[in-house]
């Protein structure tokens, strides 16, 4: 099976290898020696070139990774029962360290959405030394209750009857071609605010190409359901323990859940920073130019 081609433009790919047989991928745009460090982390079922267009309307100057996670992009699928966010984010975190060089060049800046965000914060809790600072964009901080539930959910089996977790499992994950399968999602929910060229690029990197010629995901439905059928263990031992300047920015229609669990965070942690910004859950696909110039004030701050 050969990859779809991303439109990469002045991106760099580049790939590190974090156990022996797993993979984690990623694009570099250089900048500035002196300047800024950015690494930035998507959500579940995205890319890494999702973020591309957001990432693009930052300073020029900037050094900016983009990180495919684990089982998404060219990144391996770990092999667990469950999918084990504390060992995600250290496989991205020993990438990030060797790609971007941090024991020579120092740390850098972490922006996370969704998925992306809570990785990023698991990471910085454990190596603090790897990141000057991080941003979370919407990130599904679970509450204690959730958390519960979830783990309930997952031992007893009935996680996959959850609607939510069944309808991403059950997603189209095959199509003819790139056009027919922008055509579908441009009348989905999830995508149907999003920037036209941020679908494109979601469209060329987020998919493989078969040898039948077909346009699949790469992110394979089953690994997403299982991810959003999981939870984060030692999530809030993991907050508690942060010690990195964070500053979380929540969308004004997320889930319900966000809310109070960031307020807590903030409450439990003196790093810990809340902001309002963006229509929806998806904001930085949605608004990427008004996330970027967020970004550029957040960090000027």
């Amino acid at each position: 099976m050969q990859r779809a081609q991303s439109n990469a433009h002045s991106l760099c790919p580049w790939q590190e290898q974090v156990s022996q047989s797993e993979y984690i991928s990623g694009f570099y745009r250089k900048g500035v020696k002196q300047s800024k460090r950015v690494h930035l982390l998507h959500g579940t079922g995205f890319s890494a070139l999702t973020l591309k267009e957001m990432a693009f309307l930052l300073p020029e100057d900037w050094n900016l990774w983009l990180t495919n996670v684990p089982g998404h992009g060219q990144s391996t699928q770990p092999k667990h029962i469950m999918p084990d966010w504390q060992d995600m984010a250290a496989k991205v975190a020993k990438a990030v360290y060797q790609n971007a060089d941090i024991p020579n060049q120092g740390p850098v800046i972490g922006v996370g959405h969704s998925l992306g965000g809570v990785l990023t914060l698991l990471a910085a809790s454990k190596h603090p030394e790897y990141f000057s600072r991080i941003i979370l964009l919407d990130p599904p901080l679970f509450v204690r209750s959730l958390l519960f539930t979830q783990k309930l959910l997952r031992g007893s089996g009935f996680w996959k009857k959850v609607p939510w977790v069944k309808a991403v499992h059950n997603r189209t994950q095959h199509w003819p071609n790139k056009s027919l399968m922008r055509q579908e999602l441009q009348t989905k929910k999830l995508y149907k605010n999003w920037q036209p060229q941020v679908l494109d690029d979601f469209v060329d990197s987020a998919t493989e190409i078969t040898n039948s010629g077909e346009i699949k995901l790469a992110c394979n439905p089953q690994w997403e359901a299982e991810i959003f059928g999981s939870y984060p263990r030692k999530l809030w031992h993991s907050i508690a323990k942060t010690k990195v300047h964070v500053d979380v920015v929540i969308a004004d229609n997320t889930y319900g859940f966000i809310k109070p669990a960031v307020k807590r965070a903030s409450k439990l942690s003196r790093y810990i920073h809340c902001h309002y910004f963006g229509n929806n859950h998806c904001f930085p696909m949605e608004q990427p130019k008004d996330t970027a110039e967020l970004i550029k004030h957040l960090l000027s701050s």
